[in-house]
């Protein structure tokens, strides 16, 4: 077996990993911290790309793309989050299961309506588009920023969870949050 084919294929595995890490991380967090059951969170992730891809497509820039998709996310959760998930938090994990999963396929179905059924292609960014050589084999520069990203967000996160104040209080918080409350904090 040659190295110049396991190499490829061992990165696609490390970088699809990772990003089932960025989208696994967020449900964790959101039901170990609130204990709240969100299956919605992918189609955040889903509509982030539709506004990038939309801010790209009419301004040309891979940065106000960026902003548009967190800009817009903001805005969706928090519209989100007054009209449906604050309902939620006094109910059982059943009725967050029912409740967010209807959010998916009210998601899906505007993204069709809006985007079409087709799928939406954008370019990779200019400064991304390119490839860089690993141990003689050329890998795009695109998959292996998204696994250097997802792996730096790893580490911030597990850093942020184990080393600070702020993790201390999420991670109490998940165990006593009736204690971390009567703490102030």
């Amino acid at each position: 077996m040659s190295w110049s084919l396991v190499l490829p294929q061992l990165l696609n595995g490390l970088q699809y990993g990772v990003l089932l890490f960025l989208l696994a991380a967020g449900l964790t967090l959101v039901f170990g911290i609130m204990s709240f059951v969100n299956l919605a969170h992918g189609s955040l992730y889903m509509m982030g790309a539709y506004f990038a891809a939309t801010a790209f497509n009419v301004s040309g820039s891979f940065f106000l793309a960026v902003i548009a998709a967190v800009g817009g996310c903001i805005v969706l959760g928090f519209i989100l989050e007054k009209i449906a998930i604050s309902r939620l938090y006094s109910r059982d994990h059943l009725d967050h299961v029912l409740a967010t999963f209807g959010m998916v396929l009210f998601f899906n179905e505007i993204t069709r309506i809006l985007w079409g059924p087709q799928p939406y292609f954008l370019p990779v960014p200019a400064f991304l588009d390119s490839t860089i050589v690993l141990f003689g084999n050329n890998y795009p520069a695109y998959r292996f920023a998204i696994i250097v990203v997802g792996l730096a967000v790893a580490v911030g996160a597990h850093l942020l969870m184990h080393k600070t104040r702020l993790g201390m209080l999420i991670r109490a918080g998940s165990v006593n949050p009736h204690m971390v409350g009567a703490q102030g904090c």
